[in-house]
Formats: C-alpha cells, structure tokens, sequence
C-alpha cells in the first residue's frame, strides 16, 4: 500500500486510511486557520487502491492543480490542493520513510544529528540543554 502526506509548508501531514477532514474547525483531522476555509472544507480518503479528494459543500470550493472539483476527484503525489487560500501538496512517501518520520514523531527525536538549541526572541542559543518533560513539570 502506498503512503501519501499532505505538505503545507514546512509542515506534512501523514494521510491514514479512511477519511481525513481538512477545515477551520477545531475537529477535523487537519486544521486549517483561515477564514476562506469553510468549517468542514474538504475530505481526503484513503483506501488500499485509491486517493481522492471530495469537497463537502464549501463556499469557496477546492481546486485540484487550478481547477475547480465537482464531488470526488481522484489525487496522485504532486498534486497541489487548493482550500482557500492554502495550498497542499500531495507527497508520496516509500513505505520505510513513512515509518521513520512516524517513529520521530512519537519519539520526539529530531530526524537530524544535530538538535538546534532554544533560544530567547533577539537571544543566541544557549548552552544549557533542553529541558525534559519531567524536569519541567512540578509538583504542588
């Protein structure tokens, strides 16, 4: 079975089996914070043969690759959605890279070697270490 992500940004998003929600409201699956995305914009599903996307009624509709969509429209990787005023690109991912990104995601690692420090807004990084959760959660 193929992997895909939805990139926005810097930011990807891993499509799941089933149905992903993308909109403004704070349950779908992907928030979007814009006020040209309709609450309930638009719905990607996934199956073990297909990928396509479905607008759900927005106002201002979603467009695949420039073009306005009228119910299902099947997507492939290099696609760019359009919700609004955001644009989502449809990324393929080989099945072991899917793995490792979700594998940071729970674990916390960075997928580089080197871990950029925290800074203070107009500071240089310092050298103390981040701290971890439990050393910066306290007791009452």
């Amino acid at each position: 079975m193929s992997m895909f992500l939805l990139k926005l940004g810097e930011m990807r998003f891993p499509l799941r089996l089933g149905e992903t929600l993308l909109g403004r409201s704070p349950y779908c699956s992907i928030v979007l914070g814009d006020n040209s995305v309709s609450r309930q914009h638009a719905a990607v599903r996934l199956t073990a043969s297909e990928l396509v996307i479905e607008d759900l009624g927005s106002r201002n509709g979603t467009k695949v690759n420039g073009q306005l969509i009228n119910g299902r429209r099947p997507l492939h990787s290099g696609d760019v959605i359009e919700i609004g005023k955001l644009k989502l690109q449809v990324e393929h991912a080989p099945q072991h890279e899917f793995a490792r990104r979700s594998a940071l995601a729970v674990t916390g690692e960075s997928p580089t070697a080197e871990v950029d420090s925290p800074t203070s807004p107009g500071g240089t990084p310092s050298a103390a270490p981040p701290t971890t959760q439990k050393s910066a959660q306290r007791s009452s």
